[in-house]
């Protein structure tokens, strides 16, 4: 197999890896306080205003 095929195998395994332990960490908590709540309710609108403001403005 090619070496791409490992590269997107390893990527497709941290990031589970990420998640569940993102998940598992914070099932832990009963309560997750406010303003930890809004914070990571402010990260997909983060994350897709990096991917796209180099695009649109021509970076």
């Amino acid at each position: 197999m090619s070496t791409t095929f490992w590269i997107i195998l390893a990527g497709a395994i941290a990031t589970y890896l990420t998640r569940v332990g993102g998940h598992l960490v914070i099932s832990r908590f009963e309560n997750i306080h406010p303003r930890v709540e809004a914070g990571l309710n402010a990260v997909p609108a983060a994350v897709l205003t990096t991917l796209v403001a180099p695009a649109v403005l021509g970076a």
